[in-house]
């Protein structure tokens, strides 16, 4: 039986994340648009956000586990989260839509 962690359930979060944001019609486009800076910060706040929904779940019982859940805690479901996003983006091919946006602004037409 898998037993699902605080880790585990933020770094699902985070795969779902990468592939709302890669994949998800209008979402996929608009974060394509936007310099790497400012996704690199939107994805991050978005991680941290949903590590902090985790903990907070972890902290009132909503999710069981077995051990206290303290800020170390939280620190390795953020750096999980994180660490899951980001090996997600690299193995996911893009949408045609992104490359056709990212190709436009390296070339300077978009």
């Amino acid at each position: 039986m898998i037993e699902f962690t605080p880790e585990l359930i933020a770094g699902i979060a985070g795969v779902v994340l990468s592939w709302l944001f890669g994949w998800f019609p209008g979402l996929n486009t608009w974060y394509a648009a936007l310099k790497p800076g400012i996704k690199s910060g939107i994805m991050l706040g978005v991680l941290a956000l949903a590590s902090v929904a985790v903990f907070l779940l972890a902290r009132y019982d909503v999710i069981q586990v077995a051990e206290p859940i303290t800020i170390w805690r939280l620190l390795t479901v953020f750096f999980n989260a994180t660490m899951l996003n980001q090996v997600a983006y690299i193995l996911t091919p893009e949408a045609s839509t992104v490359k056709t946006i990212k190709n436009g602004r390296n070339t300077g037409t978009c």
